[in-house]
């Protein structure tokens, strides 16, 4: 059988797989392959807990299903990658009934990096905002793909960072990839396909529904060597791609957040669960076996406008309260933390004493 006979089979045998679970993890317990499924009896696909609408595809439309889809992604600039092409990523393959293709838009070599995903709350904080600046740029310089899920919050910010970088970011749908999401996100999907890619391992016309976002999110964590999560709340979708990485044996991160802030109560539980905590891009990168060397005195750092009034009354060595702050910079108080908590991630300043202190000048 030549290789295009072999892929219509399978993309076949997936598809209509597929929109039956039951029949799905049943035939998964069996030899039945791609090549197979349609010389079984009526009753044999019955007994598989196939219903009758999926019966009738597999005995009288097969290759017909399997070439539709082909076309269609030949049309729309869609690659097919199966598990034996070097473009699917290697760790996928590890994860249970990991899926025989997936579907890719923009520059499917990415997919050979080795990766990072970075998930968390689509309420996302300026904390947040200015904990992705102090660590990301770092895991992009040193080769690391970004991979996230382009919803709101943290996952677009994590993949803006990225691009910004000019790092590789690799967006993963929760649907097919004619029906890219969320919609209000589209300029940022089109900057993720034409500077890195999109993957998906749902059909084409697949549209998003609630119910697929935890089978999106096993597809994040499955392409990945560690997880890191930023601002989460106990009962999100985060905290699920954190319990799916720990099934799949991959690093967890978690970046502590205010213990009054119900978006970091999700990470704050994973650290007490054994997560990284993570303050710099050094808490990472040695669990990807990368060692950067000390940083030298002279080392720079680019600081926003507001980042630089607060060390601009940070002149002296003596400790600061939020307070002191507020007082002569006359910012919000939840400015003054989160860009207090972005110094101290950057290794500028430290918490000490009910204060804050500089340690670089």
């Amino acid at each position: 059988m030549n290789r295009d006979n072999n892929h219509i089979e399978r993309i076949a045998f997936g598809l209509i797989s597929s929109r039956e679970p039951k029949a799905r993890r049943k035939l998964m317990r069996t030899s039945i392959d791609a090549v197979h499924l349609p010389l079984c009896s009526i009753n044999e696909l019955k007994l598989l807990n196939f219903l009758d609408p999926e019966i009738q595809l597999i005995k009288n439309y097969y290759r017909e299903t399997g070439e539709e889809e082909l076309e269609k992604s030949k049309k729309n600039n869609v690659d097919i990658i199966f598990r034996e092409d070097e473009c699917y990523p290697p760790l996928l393959s590890e994860i249970d009934d990991p899926p025989d293709f997936i579907y890719s838009m923009g520059n499917k070599e990415i997919l050979k990096k080795t990766k990072i995903a970075v998930v968390g709350s689509r309420k996302a904080s300026s904390y947040g905002w200015n904990c992705l600046n102090a660590i990301l740029p770092q895991l992009c310089e040193v080769g690391l793909a970004v991979v996230s899920g382009m919803a709101y919050g943290i996952d677009s910010m994590a993949h803006k960072v990225a691009l910004r970088e000019e790092g590789s970011t690799i967006g993963v749908n929760a649907g097919g990839l004619l029906h890219l999401y969320p919609a209000g996100n589209i300029a940022l999907v089109r900057q993720v396909i034409e500077k890195g890619c999109v993957i998906s391992e749902f059909s084409l016309d697949t549209i998003p529904r609630p119910f697929y976002f935890p089978i999106r999110n096993r597809i994040i964590a499955g392409v990945s060597k560690g997880i890191l999560v930023v601002e989460a709340a106990l009962k999100s979708g985060s905290l699920i791609t954190a319990r799916l990485g720990l099934e799949q044996n991959r690093d967890i991160f978690a970046i502590p957040g205010r213990i009054d802030s119900p978006i970091s109560e999700g990470t704050n539980y994973l650290i007490q669960q054994g997560a990284k905590l993570v303050a710099s891009p050094r808490d990472i990168l040695p669990e990807f076996g990368i060692i950067l060397a000390k940083p030298t005195k002279d080392e720079k750092f680019a600081f926003s406008q507001d980042e630089e009034a607060i060390l601009a009354v940070m002149a002296d060595n003596d400790i600061k309260t939020v307070d002191y702050f507020v007082e002569k910079l006359d910012y919000p108080v939840s400015m003054i933390i989160s860009l207090l908590m972005g110094l101290i991630l950057k290794n500028i300043i430290i918490e000490e004493s009910g204060g804050y202190r500089r340690i670089k000048f």
